[in-house]
């Protein structure tokens, strides 16, 4: 009795969740068809149960389907309808078996069902497009020197010099038209005519 005691709390520990699909605390991107749990020893048949909740906005559980699951070895799994009313968002696995020493357990495990096209994908689209939008608006290193060269300030100043240029030309040949008049009306420069051209 001594040297079996040390092995008596495995032989009467209720058998416990090792695994499943989805595993407990999976995030999946498709909805599951069916919910299978691995426990660490062989359920018994019959009395067995497993139901699947979907958590609300107030952290209340709504049960969306319960069944019989089918026992093959140490994994049950149960069987999900396909008109399924499958919403993004938290749900809970609850279970209760017949444990492999008798007795009745009870659990739960929980996944998160978030579809590829959801919040998070609408997120990170968002974002994808506001980076793209801030690349396009900030140019590159060259393209910057380019616009910066042509802006430039020589180019302000050739455009003044040629206002200049042009309105210098404009007012010289008026001084010269004012003095070719101021002298034919002294008379020292016969007016133009058919018989007596301007020399």
């Amino acid at each position: 009795m001594i040297a079996a005691a040390p092995f008596a709390p495995v032989a009467l520990a209720h058998d416990a969740v090792v695994g499943g699909n989805p595993a407990d605390g999976a995030t999946v991107a498709d909805f599951p068809a069916e919910l299978q749990l691995d426990f660490s020893g062989q359920p018994g048949e019959g009395f067995n149960t497993m139901a699947l909740s979907r958590v609300g906005d107030g952290g209340q559980s709504e049960v969306l389907y319960t069944g019989e699951p089918e026992v093959a070895g140490r994994t049950i799994t149960l069987d999900l309808p396909a008109d399924l009313d499958a919403q993004p968002g938290e749900y809970h696995v609850g279970f209760q078996i017949v444990s492999s020493d008798g007795h009745a357990t009870k659990g739960m495990t929980t996944f998160t069902y978030e579809p590829a096209g959801g919040k998070a994908a609408e997120g990170e689209a968002a974002t994808a497009t506001a980076s793209a939008g801030a690349s396009s608006a900030t140019p590159a290193a060259g393209e910057e020197s380019e616009t910066e060269g042509t802006s430039s300030p020589w180019t302000l100043v050739l455009s003044v010099l040629g206002v200049l240029v042009v309105a210098g030309a404009g007012i010289g040949a008026l001084a010269k038209y004012r003095r070719l008049r101021d002298v034919e009306n002294r008379g020292e420069i016969p007016a133009a005519g058919p018989d007596k051209p301007v020399k």
